[in-house]
């Protein structure tokens, strides 16, 4: 993935490891605008949908610097479904780990953000059975996800199985 100057609406920013890193850091020496424009760099979500989500700021222009720091690469839908079917994880993972990165977006506040990059480095399944741990307990220590978890945790086991009974 890369950047070629100006990132286009249909174009998805991904954080980097150093922008993960920049995020868990106090001072990280970024403007107000570009730590919630790196928080929001999922991997997942165009550009078009930051700008939207963040009416009045230059988005674009946040994201170009980002990028030039490194803590940025922005490629295209094609280019995050290639990494993904790259993984050996199944669809349904992937299917579960955006509903669990989308709860924990809603419950979770900017304690999310490391929730998510667990989430989005996953590369075996070991490694989802201890994200999804990770997700669960931040979720049971929130205030806001608390009486959800449970049902949640059933949730996402629920999707999970799906990929258990295909096997069989």
């Amino acid at each position: 993935m890369h950047n070629t100057g100006t990132a286009s609406s249909s174009f998805i920013p991904q954080k980097t490891a150093l922008g993960a890193e920049v995020i868990t850091q106090r001072d990280s020496g970024l403007t107000y605008t570009m730590r919630r424009v790196l928080l929001l760099a999922d991997g997942v979500r165009t550009v078009g949908e930051l700008v939207s989500m963040l009416p009045g700021q230059n988005v674009t222009a946040e994201l170009n610097l980002l990028a030039e720091r490194g803590l940025v690469e922005i490629g295209t839908a094609s280019q995050a479904m290639a990494k993904t079917s790259e993984s050996n994880l199944s669809e349904e993972w992937m299917t579960a780990s955006s509903f669990m990165m989308a709860r924990a977006r809603e419950s979770l506040g900017v304690m999310a953000s490391s929730v998510i990059n667990d989430l989005e480095r996953v590369q075996d399944p070991e490694e989802a059975r201890q994200a999804m741990s990770r997700w669960y307990r931040a979720l049971r220590e929130s205030r806001n996800g608390r009486s959800q978890a449970d049902a949640l945790r059933v949730q996402v086991s629920e999707m999970l199985r799906g990929s258990q009974g295909s096997a069989a």
